[in-house]
């Protein structure tokens, strides 16, 4: 009786690793796929993304020239904007780590406005609204970024699927994160 038991639990256990390939194999090519699509739709980003984030250095500057150097808000842009120039500068681009960082960074060039516009001494202060403005310039046009979102939104959908998902785990398809973006032009 117990090597019935030791055979049906062997049998099992083939059974499962052999669904397990199945499953991971037969998921590879539209996770890869779809992948590729989103690192496809970030290319053209990249350009746009780094005339803008590198607007910030003079933003950041401007703060420290009129003694808000030292504010956490200032600080945590810095931060970001060192991170953001790393990311940007590498020879192989990581997508998903610089939408991240391109995120985090609209983020913060949103609390830094807010910080900016709830002080009057900064507000009124000619290079701070300068800066702030010459970032604004930095436009991205709205249909990459709608394609680059509409690219991950995919990718999200074949990688969190049910099956899929043991398959994304194993192989290292990371989660990608929709763009955001503060300020858009119209394409056209």
């Amino acid at each position: 009786m117990s090597r019935r038991v030791l055979l049906v639990v062997v049998l099992v256990v083939v059974l499962l690793a052999g669904a397990t390939v199945a499953i991971v194999a037969s998921s590879r090519p539209d996770l890869q796929s779809d992948r590729e699509a989103v690192d496809a739709r970030w290319a053209p980003l990249r350009e746009p993304l780094a005339t803008r984030y590198g607007s910030l250095s003079q933003l950041i500057a401007a703060l420290a020239a009129v003694g808000a150097g030292e504010r956490t808000y200032t600080l945590d842009l810095a931060d970001e904007v060192e991170t953001w120039s790393t990311l940007a500068g590498r020879p192989d681009p990581d997508p998903g780590a610089e939408a991240a960082a391109a995120n985090r960074l609209e983020g913060l060039a949103a609390r830094t406005r807010v910080n900016v516009a709830r002080s009057a001494r900064l507000s009124r202060d000619p290079g701070v609204v300068a800066a702030l403005a010459t970032f604004d310039a930095g436009l991205v046009p709205p249909d990459q970024v709608d394609a680059y979102n509409k690219a991950v939104r995919r990718y999200q959908g074949t990688r969190t699927d049910s099956l899929a998902q043991i398959s994304a785990d194993l192989l290292g398809f990371e989660p990608r994160p929709v763009l955001v973006v503060g300020v858009t032009q119209s394409a056209g």
